[in-house]
């Protein structure tokens, strides 16, 4: 594993400012290059990390979305996981527009992606079996392993955690990794959100697993979601069904439907909802 920063924020404003000077420069000159080449919009209190998988053969972007007192709080912060690399514009939305609303205490959201590759790349990290119509699926253990031992300890060093204070959010074959690495880590996060989660995977393999979970070493909470228009809101219906029957203790969850919504949308609502859910006082 090799983690080296890509760009901090400070260095992208003074290149964007200088990027700035020039381009007004160029507009007083009459000339209309100033809109060829307009600069970056930069989102406020993120940075921008990269951490390499030897073992996996894969460089991944750790998309870093910090409160707004970060620099000059001094205390330490939860830290929130996020699966897949498009969600970073909505979880800096969520951390700017939390600053105001106060549903739920500052975090540190650590948005985990593949770059380029991530539509190859998150079939083979986030499923934990292989599947022959899916070429490349079943590595979750070793993506499992390289968040456990690589990603955490990374932001650990880098910025101030609460160790103790972990949660892991993913959404379809992302969820079904918050789920796998739920049954496979019990201890390794406190707060777990899986929306819409792909729970027909490999002929509902995790079902098994989960009859057999009796109990948590330490209490968990997890938000399970599905939108009402999924072809999969069945499957979860009875996945939680199941959770209802066995009861693990030590696991605090809840299963919501959102009407009206179908795989991608439901993402707008449950997203929000489950955060001040999993961090509720």
């Amino acid at each position: 594993m090799n983690a080296t920063p890509i760009a901090r924020a400070s260095v992208t404003r003074r290149l964007s400012l200088a990027v700035g000077v020039f381009l007004m420069s160029v507009l007083c000159t009459g000339t209309s290059r100033a809109q060829e080449s307009a600069p970056p919009v930069l989102l406020a209190h993120t940075e921008f990390r990269t951490i390499d998988s030897n073992k996996i053969g894969q460089r991944y972007y750790l998309l870093i979305s910090l409160p707004d007192d970060y620099k000059t709080s001094g205390i330490s912060y939860p830290v929130l996981y996020v699966i897949d690399g498009w969600h970073f514009p909505l979880m800096a939305f969520m951390q700017q527009n939390n600053a105001f609303s106060k549903k739920m205490p500052p975090i540190i959201i650590v948005t985990i992606s593949h770059g380029a590759t991530a539509e190859t790349s998150r079939t083979r990290d986030f499923t934990p079996t292989k599947v022959k119509e899916r070429p490349g699926s079943g590595g979750g253990a070793a993506f499992l392993d390289f968040l456990e031992h690589d990603i955490i300890p990374f932001t650990d060093r880098t910025y101030r955690t609460v160790p103790t204070d972990r949660a892991l959010l993913g959404h379809s074959l992302g969820g079904l990794f918050v789920l796998y690495a739920l049954e496979h880590r019990p201890g390794l996060f406190q707060r777990l959100i899986a929306a819409s989660p792909a729970i027909a995977w490999d002929n509902r393999m995790l079902f098994s697993a989960f009859e057999h979970l009796k109990q948590l070493p330490a209490q968990v909470r997890l938000d399970l979601s599905v939108g009402g228009d999924e072809r999969s809101r069945d499957d979860l219906a009875a996945f939680a069904k199941l959770l209802d029957t066995t009861k693990p203790a030590n696991l605090d969850y809840r299963f919501t439907i959102y009407p009206g919504e179908n795989h991608d949308s439901v993402r707008l609502s449950s997203f929000p909802a489950a955060m001040y859910w999993a961090y509720r006082q």
